[in-house]
This record gives structure tokens, sequence and C-alpha cells, in this order.
């Protein structure tokens, strides 16, 4: 490959917080509203100049797996933070129970069925609000560039933006890039499905759609404040993690959308297109290795970890083919796997953690993503307040302050 020698340069440090979370989606939410309420200095990156990553500007306007989507499912394995977003949410008339897994009615406060719609203009505002009432920092329109790396510590990460290019210096840092840029930039192992053979998962590019009624009571269609969303054209084989292959995944989904629309019009005349995803929707590419991985043993048993932190009952959507639904309340997500196998001060949050593929399909989804998340902003302050490494802190501590901040840690044993 021919390469070019980059000049070296001083570059300036803008800010030096305790935590820093690089990535503003639901995960990347979680953990920085969860590490500002442990009392740390929390500075939020995100690329976008709003908050929501794969919610907002990715349309996904669902979010999946508060409980299993088929019985047993008389638990909701997933609140807390969560629950409160959804709680703040249906308040602000921004989520319903309108979705394509169902049309789950009217939501309850502090209670969530499987899934639930949401509007991505009110999860904008709302985000926004949790996180400065909570305290934390933002630096949006920023990207992450180079992670700056020694003797296993992350050092800075380098970030470009419309000021140039800058430095931040934190003390411990969480990944919630979905993709795992930070921690394989620093050097992380990671493992990554072939794209070949639709191994991989695919991309969708969602469009929302006006002119269509409200769905009826048996009706599965996911839908909020008049607009309903659809899963547009779908791309397979391509990795999302490479940025020729999603550009030209988005250029085909784009170009596929008018005839979507034209179909969808056979049955509903009046639907009118709104606006398409700001990107094409990744589902899947890197898993960066961790101190434990889940296998696909873990998550189809239900085995019970000591050092879980969080729960996940989604379907496995691809599995070998089919969508594999759980026969069990739920499978415990291990502390051990938010914690990368080559790395002292970071944090993995959402679906870049240690995971077998099935396990990784199922805890991927948004519900557990953000019971994920708000367990690795919590872990990253702890570690700050203690000066320890991620390795090291205290796992029964941080299940008890998931516990009083309303968090399911453990599958309950019926």
């Amino acid at each position: 490959m021919h390469t070019i020698a980059e000049p070296a340069r001083d570059i300036p440090v803008v800010a030096e917080p305790e935590v820093l979370v690089v990535g503003g989606g639901p995960g990347g939410i979680m953990s920085a509203l969860a590490a500002a309420r442990e009392g740390a200095r929390t500075l939020l990156v995100e690329r976008y100049g709003s908050l929501g990553g794969m919610a907002t500007a990715g349309l996904m306007t669902s979010f999946n797996g508060f409980r299993n989507e088929r019985p047993p499912n008389h638990v909701q394995t997933v609140q807390g933070l969560a629950q409160e977003l959804v709680d703040r949410l249906r308040e602000a008339g921004g989520a319903c129970g309108c979705t394509a897994h169902g049309n789950f009615g009217d939501l309850e406060p502090g209670r969530a069925p499987y899934a639930v719609s949401l509007d991505p203009e009110v999860l904008k505002q709302v985000a926004l609000e949790m996180l400065t009432e909570a305290g934390a920092d933002l630096l949006l329109h920023t990207t992450l560039g180079t992670v700056v790396v020694g003797e296993r510590q992350v050092t800075a990460c380098v970030v470009e933006n419309k000021s140039g290019r800058q430095a931040i210096v934190a003390r411990a840092y969480v990944d919630a890039t979905g993709d795992g840029d930070l921690a394989a930039r620093a050097g992380a192992r990671f493992e990554k499905a072939s794209k070949v053979g639709g191994r991989m998962m695919p991309l969708s590019l969602m469009y929302r759609v006006s002119g269509i009624p409200k769905p009826g009571p048996n009706e599965r269609r996911l839908w909020a404040n008049g607009i309903t969303t659809f899963w547009g054209p779908g791309e397979g084989e391509v990795d999302g993690s490479d940025a020729a292959d999603l550009s030209a995944a988005e250029v085909r989904a784009r170009r596929q959308v008018r005839e979507h629309l034209e179909r969808l019009r056979e049955q509903y005349p009046e639907a009118t297109l709104v606006e398409t995803a700001t990107m094409i929707g990744v589902r899947e590419t890197r898993r960066i290795v961790g101190r434990y991985t889940v296998t696909e043993d873990d998550c189809l048993t239900g085995r019970s970890q000591p050092d879980s932190i969080a729960v996940s009952s989604n379907p496995v959507p691809g599995y070998y083919g089919q969508r594999r639904f759980l026969d069990h309340l739920g499978f415990e997500i291990p502390y051990r796997s938010l914690v990368p196998a080559d790395l002292d001060n970071v944090l993995l949050a959402g679906r870049c953690i240690s995971a077998c593929q099935p396990a990784f399909q199922s805890a991927r989804s948004m519900a557990p993503n953000m019971a994920i998340s708000q367990a690795a902003g919590t872990a990253a302050a702890m570690c700050v307040a203690r000066d320890c490494r991620p390795a090291d802190l205290d796992v029964t501590l941080l299940q008890r302050k998931l516990e009083l901040a309303g968090a399911v840690v453990h599958v309950p044993r019926d």
C-alpha cells in the first residue's frame, strides 16, 4: 500500500474530564448519564449535532428488548436509566406502544413492553435535558481520530472538528462507538464475522412516512406522532466498519428508496416520504475481545454469571438463518465482557462488548444495549473514584450501585 509520512505536530489538549465517553447513541447517553450521576466529571463526544445515534440519525425508532418477546416474558429485564428515558419520552409525548412487534397500547409509567416506539425529535431533546441536568459536558460535531496508547493505557483521544485537531485526556474511557472504534484504534484485539455469504448482519436504510393511519389494535407497525417508520433497502455482504463498503452500500440503498415508496403506495396511496435516515443502519461490525466472551451456550441456556451487570432477553435475529427466541427470561451479561483484555483504562458499552455472534445479536438491541452501557458508565466513574483499573473493580459494589439505580442485574430465578 502506498503511504505518506504525516509531519509531527503538537496537538492542543482541550479537555481533561475524568470520564470520556465516545459516541452519543443510546449506549453513549446511558454511559455518560451514569458516570455523571456517579459524580465523575464526564465529557461525551458525538459526531453529529444531536444525540441518539441510530435511534435518531439512523431512524431506528424502536427500543427493543425490555423483556422476552415471547413467553416467558412476565419479567421486565431492562429497567434503570433505560426505563427512566422511556418515562421521560412518554411524558414529553415522544413514546408509545405502536411497534413493528405488536401494538402494545398505552405505555404505563415505570413499565415497558417488549418494544417501545419513539419520536426521534423528542429523543434528541430529552437526551440533552437529562445529560445537562446530570452535569455532563458535550462536544458535538466531533469525530474520533487517533487514540494515543502507552503500556496498555489510553493516554489521549485525538478528535477532529471545525476547530481542527484536538486532544482529550481522561482517566477512564468508555467506547460507545458501536463499532468499537476507540478500543480497536488503541490496539485491542477484536472479532468480526465474515461479510461473505451473509454471515455478518445486513445493513438497512430506515425512512419515515406520513399519510398512513395510526395502527389498529392488532396491527404491527412502527408508528409515533403520526409518522410510520419503515425498514428500507437492505444491504448484505457489507462491512460497516469499512468506509468504501459503507459508502457504496449507502449509495445503493438511497437509489432504492423510491422503489420502496412506490410499492408502499400500492397499499397506502397517501403515503408521503418525510425523511430518510442520515446514515444507513449498521447492525454488526467489531466485537472487542474482553476478559470473558459471552458464549452461545450462555445465551441459549441462561447460565448464571456471578459478575452479571445486565440481562438480555432479546431474540437472536439471525441464528443460523432463523429468528431464535429465548426459552428463558434472559441471559446475564458478565462485567468481564465489558473489560477489554488488552487495555487497562477502557470500558465497552453497547454492541462492541466481548460476545460470540449469537449472544451479540441479542444484546446489541437498544434496550439491553442501554442496560450494559449504564453499567459501563457507572463502572468508569467508580474506577476514577477508587483509582483502580476496571479489571480490579469490586463488582459486588458495582452491582449494588446498579440495583440502587433501578437496574436489573441478575435474572430473577422463579
